[in-house]
């Protein structure tokens, strides 16, 4: 068994991982989207499994980056969950310190970061695969494995160098503020051209590809997952050019990784989804987690790129609620044209998706 379920998480990402047994499976959550996700959805999920098991586990929990709609939920999740009933095995974010590969207790909580602080107060098990250390890849050998209870994670991003190019941004944003829900690294965000899809998807797809250059996302954990046969690359918001650099390193040695499913780096942008990533991990399964409020994701050529590329293996398209911005992509003329197919999930509930 391996599901992933994409939280009601406003314009971010929260995903929930089960895998193995279905009567006691064990569970990764990634993100927390902004602040809202919470209450909305996540609080509630965490409180089913306590009533039905006793308690909750995670194995791990990921905070890939520092953008809002990634980490905003995570500050209530930690400061306000019971360690007796929620337990997690192990905490991949990267602080401050770990931009230059530092371990906490060498600079400890003094840049007074939320998250950080919380960590360290709560004594949960933090990056403990890397020594505590940054959770990257580095700089020669090859790419970090790591197993969770049979689910293996290959780390694919970031580098050292992506962690260095966001150092100076972080550390004046809250040297000032500090990192506060809504507003930390919000600017950094870029509003993308969201125009009318008209009927050349083909020419719409090959339109230059122009990758993201914001440090957050640069700086984003994702890595491959793997458990008794089905694979699931989870982008983040990853840059493009990371993802291909760790493609030729061991143990995939440039060749291109088939993947049964892909969640699409910062929620279907199309700075974040080249037609070479897409051919460089070939999916039937495309996630897209956003309700498009604030910067109106999914971007059509980012889609059109998907359908273009897979084309040939009949495709789904899996969005977590139906929105403005991907109800284009239900037209019948078009799932004829490319052989796609699509599934929307709900505001309230988001999206289940059953991979095996």
């Amino acid at each position: 068994m391996f599901t992933l379920q994409m939280l009601n998480a406003a314009h971010g990402d929260c995903l929930w991982i089960e895998y193995g047994d279905a009567d006691r499976p064990h569970r990764i959550l990634i993100d927390t989207g902004p602040a809202s996700t919470y209450t909305a959805s996540l609080a509630d999920k965490v409180q089913a499994v306590v009533d039905a098991e006793g308690r909750c586990v995670f194995e791990l929990f990921v905070v890939t980056h520092i953008d809002d709609d990634h980490i905003g939920g995570s500050l209530r999740f930690l400061d306000e969950l019971n360690p007796d009933t929620v337990v997690i095995r192990d905490i991949w974010f990267n602080g401050f310190f770990h931009l230059s590969n530092l371990a906490p207790a060498e600079l400890g909580a003094m840049q007074g970061e939320k998250l950080t602080e919380l960590i360290q107060r709560g004594g949960w098990p933090w990056n403990r695969q890397f020594q505590r250390k940054a959770v990257m890849v580095p700089r020669e050998g090859p790419l970090p494995t790591h197993d969770f209870a049979g689910l293996t994670l290959t780390l694919l991003s970031p580098s050292f160098e992506r962690l260095q190019a966001l150092k100076p941004e972080w550390e004046k944003t809250i040297r000032a503020a500090g990192l506060v829900p809504g507003e930390a690294f919000d600017e950094a965000e870029t509003v993308l051209p969201h125009g009318f899809l008209g009927d050349d998807v083909e020419a719409l797809a090959a339109e230059p590809f122009k990758e993201d250059k914001t440090h957050p996302n640069g700086s984003s954990i994702a890595f491959l997952a793997e458990f008794e046969g089905t694979r699931v690359l989870l982008a983040a918001d990853a840059h493009p050019s990371v993802l291909l650099e760790s493609l030729q390193r061991a143990p995939f040695q440039g060749q291109p990784q088939t993947v049964d499913a892909f969640k699409l780096s910062h929620h279907g942008s199309t700075r974040n989804t080249s037609l070479e990533l897409l051919e460089a991990f070939p999916a039937t399964h495309y996630l897209v987690s956003t309700t498009g409020a604030k910067f109106e994701h999914p971007d059509e050529a980012a889609i059109a790129r998907v359908v273009v590329s897979a084309r040939d293996r009949s495709p789904v398209l899996h969005f977590n609620c139906e929105s403005d911005f991907n109800r284009v992509w239900r037209s019948a003329s078009r799932r004829s044209d490319f052989g796609y197919r699509c599934e929307y999930g709900t505001p309230e509930d988001g999206l289940l998706v059953k991979l095996a």
